[in-house]
């Protein structure tokens, strides 16, 4: 598979991901390698160059250059065929809140771009390819613009856009969740309904961004809290325990041990003579 640069920005609610094949910056054609599948996230293709045939949920839906199709998430597609000087950027769409198409059952969205979107396509692509002095921002700015131009598009209201951030919604969301959960009995319906994404959406994502599944980033998170606990409180085990929500401290220790190696007296032990080394050596 060829290598992929990934280029991020945030504009309002809306994080914008953008894929960058390594050989479509030195070559004039791009193929659509990918056979049918769906993505996590909204999938924007746009047509820089030639024509395409794309099937989306078994409607085939023809682009030419300066258009784009919008898919939904989960929702499946895949290139029927292409002109030989097909050139195409494809992106990904988070927003955190509402959705980009109103209509949860529509698959995709054919959107027409202004003449001016291939110069812009270009100039992002150039900055990418070359870059000069204030590469990130000139790159933030050309992205924004793109993305601002494609809410415009969908009809999407300037009211309904928060303030700008620089950081990933998703990210920062799941985070909270989990830290702010602690002594919890959470459920990944309660995170699904916060990201409003659906359980298979929200399982991709954290296995592609963390590595792991829900049960698993609820655990990590749990024993990771449990370390910092037992090394700098004097809090008791079964106090450690129940902050971080559990009842019973033999289940604990079983838990705590498959994440550290050791059981939590153990670490507490090791922790106590390190400090007790580091403070004789001052």
């Amino acid at each position: 598979m060829p290598r992929k640069e990934f280029v991020r920005t945030t504009i309002g609610d809306i994080r914008l991901e953008l894929f960058v094949p390594a050989h479509v910056l030195l070559t004039s054609g791009h193929t659509w390698a990918f056979g049918r599948h769906s993505n996590a996230d909204y999938e924007l293709h746009i047509v820089r160059r030639g024509t395409c045939r794309v099937d989306v949920e078994g409607t085939v839906y023809t682009l030419h250059a300066g258009q784009g199709v919008l898919i939904s998430p989960d929702r499946f597609h895949t290139p029927v065929d292409y002109s030989p000087d097909f050139l195409r950027m494809v992106m990904n769409l988070f927003p955190v809140s509402g959705r980009l198409l109103p209509n949860p059952e529509e698959p995709c969205v054919v959107v027409d771009f202004p003449p001016s979107i291939s110069a812009l396509l270009d100039e992002l692509m150039d900055e990418f390819a070359h870059p000069g002095p204030f590469h990130q921002k000139m790159l933030d700015l050309l992205l924004s613009h793109l993305t601002l131009l494609l809410l415009r598009l969908l009809g999407i209201k300037d009211t309904d856009a928060t303030a700008v951030t620089n950081s990933d919604l998703r990210v920062d969301v799941i985070d909270s969740f989990f830290s702010n959960s602690l002594g919890q009995n959470v459920t990944k319906a309660e995170l699904c309904k916060r990201l409003h994404l659906s359980p298979r959406q929200l399982h991709r994502f954290l296995e592609k961004r963390y590595g792991m599944s829900f049960r698993e980033k609820l655990a990590s998170t749990r024993m990771t809290h449990a370390g910092w606990l037992l090394r700098n409180t004097d809090l008791s085990i079964q106090q450690v325990a129940l902050q971080v929500g559990y009842t019973s401290v033999p289940s604990f220790s079983r838990s705590f041990s498959h994440f550290h190696n050791c059981s939590p007296r153990q670490f507490r032990h090791q922790q106590d003579t390190l400090n007790n080394r580091t403070a004789g050596g001052m």
